[in-house]
C-alpha cells in the first residue's frame, strides 16, 4: 500500500513539472526589453526552455521497499498462552482464615470448601451493595479487618490514588499471566500492580418475558416508558450508572465531566421518578423480579443471569447504543494481616479449573485465557451474548460498551454525587 500511493505521487510530480516546463503560449511572457514595442513578435525570440533530463526525476529505486513494513508473523498469535510458573506454597506461613469483602454472588461455596480442604484456610465473606457503601467504610476508619476486597474498575483507581491498596507480589500469584491482555493494564490500573481481575460484565435491562412482551431496548424506552410498565420498573442504586444511562439517552458521554449536561441528566431522572418503583442494588432486583414486584430493572448481567436460573423467563439484554461496561477485580487493602496468604488464594482461584467452576455455579464472565482456550465454561452460558458479547474490544472503541470512569478533579465527583442524592431525595 506505501509502495503505490509513493509511486503515484511521483507520477502525478512528473506530469507537473512537464507541464511547467512547456514553451509560453502568451506574448506577455516575453520580457519588452527583448523587442520595440511596434514589432511583432518573432518566434525566435523566446529560448526554447530545455525539457528536464530523465536523471532529474527520482528514480523508482528510492520507493521504501515493502520489506519497511513489520511482517505479520511479528504480531504475537491469538492462540498463544503464556504457562505459569508453578507455586510452592509454604504452608506453615498460611493463616487460619482471611476475610474477603466482596459483591453478594461472587464466590461459589464448592470453591471455597475446596480450598479450605487443600490449604487448610477458611475464607470468610462480607458483602456490600455498592462501591461506595466499601470506600465509605475505609475512609472512615481504614481496614476493618480485610484481606481481599472486590472493588469495580474506576473504584481501583481511586483506591490506589487515596492509598487504601497495596501492590500485589506477584511471585506468589503466578496464574496472573492467565488473565486475558484485554482485561489487564486498563486505565484504572495502567501496570495491573494492584489488581486482578475477578470477572467482568455489564449494565443492562432484565424483565419478564412471561409478562413483557414489548421490553425497552434502548435507554431512550426506559426513560420514555411504556404506559404498562409504570410503576413497574426498578433503577440500580448507584451513583453512577443511572446519571450515566441518562447522559447516554441524551447523547451525552456515561463520563461526561460537563457539568451542564450532568444538570440535564439529573433532570431526566428527577422526571423519570414518578414512574419508577424503587432505586435497589442489582442484587436485590434478582428477588424482586422472580417475585413480580418488578418487570423490568437495570441490572448488572451476573445477577440477571443468577435470576434467569431461578425463573427462565426472566431474560437479559445489552441496551442497543451504549452501555457500560465493568470488571470487578481482586485487591489487596491496606492494613491487610494476611498478605501471603490472601495472594495465594489469588493464584488459587485464577486456575483454569477453579476460575471455571466458580464463574459456571454463579453466571459469571470470566477473563482467564486459559478457560477460553480450553472450552470450560458451560456452552449455555458461553453462547449467551448478553454475558459474552461478541467483538468486546470492538464494541469499546466503538464507544458501544463505555467504562465508567472516576475523575482526577474530586469537584467533578461530587457533582455527580450531589445529582444523584437530589434525585433520591424527591
Amino acid at each position: 500500500m506505501k509502495t503505490n500511493v509513493k509511486l503515484n505521487l511521483l507520477a502525478s510530480s512528473l506530469a507537473a513539472m512537464l507541464a511547467a516546463c512547456a514553451p509560453a503560449a502568451a506574448p506577455t511572457a516575453i520580457p519588452p526589453t527583448v523587442v520595440a514595442a511596434t514589432a511583432a513578435p518573432a518566434p525566435t525570440a523566446v529560448p526554447p526552455t530545455p525539457v528536464p533530463k530523465p536523471t532529474d526525476v527520482p528514480k523508482p529505486t528510492e520507493t521504501p521497499k515493502p520489506t519497511d513494513v513489520p511482517k505479520p508473523t511479528e504480531t504475537p498469535k491469538p492462540t498463544e498462552v503464556p504457562k505459569p510458573k508453578e507455586l510452592v506454597v509454604d504452608k506453615t506461613k498460611l493463616a487460619k482464615q482471611i476475610v474477603v469483602y466482596t459483591w453478594d454472588g461472587y464466590f461459589d461455596e464448592g470453591t471455597l470448601t475446596d480450598f479450605q480442604k487443600e490449604y487448610g484456610t477458611k475464607v470468610k465473606l462480607e458483602t456490600f451493595d455498592t462501591n461506595e457503601a466499601l470506600y465509605d467504610k475505609f475512609k472512615a476508619g481504614g481496614n476493618p479487618g480485610y484481606d481481599i476486597i472486590v472493588p469495580s474498575d474506576y473504584m481501583v483507581e481511586k483506591l490506589i490514588k487515596e492509598g487504601f491498596a497495596v501492590k500485589i507480589d506477584f511471585n506468589n500469584v503466578p496464574n496472573g499471566v492467565l488473565v486475558d491482555p484485554n482485561h489487564r493494564n486498563l486505565y484504572f490500573d495502567p501496570t495491573s500492580e494492584y489488581s486482578v481481575s475477578h470477572n467482568w460484565g455489564t449494565t443492562g435491562i432484565a424483565y419478564d418475558s412471561a409478562k413483557v412482551k414489548n421490553p425497552p431496548t434502548t435507554w431512550k424506552q426506559v426513560f420514555e416508558l411504556a404506559p404498562e410498565l409504570k410503576g413497574k420498573i426498578g433503577m440500580l442504586d448507584d451513583a453512577r450508572e443511572p446519571l450515566a444511562a441518562a447522559l447516554r439517552y441524551q447523547g451525552f458521554s456515561g463520563s461526561t465531566q460537563k457539568l451542564d449536561e450532568l444538570e440535564k441528566a439529573k433532570q431526566v431522572l428527577l422526571k423519570q421518578k414518578a414512574l419508577v418503583a424503587s432505586y435497589k442494588a442489582s442484587s436485590d432486583f434478582k428477588k424482586d423480579l422472580v417475585a413480580g414486584d418488578v418487570l423490568v430493572a437495570m441490572m448488572y448481567s451476573n445477577d440477571a443471569i443468577a435470576a434467569s436460573a431461578d425463573k427462565p423467563s426472566i431474560k437479559y439484554i445489552i441496551p442497543d447504543g451504549t452501555t457500560t461496561i465493568w470488571q470487578d477485580n481482586l485487591v489487596l487493602p491496606k492494613g491487610g494481616k494476611n498478605k501471603y496468604t490472601a495472594e495465594v488464594f489469588m493464584n488459587y482461584l485464577l486456575r483454569p479449573e477453579v476460575a471455571a467452576k466458580n464463574a459456571n455455579a454463579l453466571g459469571l464472565s470470566v477473563s482467564n485465557i486459559e478457560v477460553m482456550k480450553q472450552g470450560l465454561i458451560d456452552k449455555a452460558l458461553l453462547e449467551n451474548k448478553a454475558l459474552y458479547p461478541d467483538n468486546i474490544v470492538d464494541k469499546v472503541s466503538k464507544h458501544q460498551l463505555e467504562w465508567i470512569l472516576h475523575f482526577p478533579d474530586e469537584k467533578v465527583n461530587a457533582a455527580y454525587d450531589r445529582a444523584y442524592n437530589e434525585v433520591l431525595a424527591k
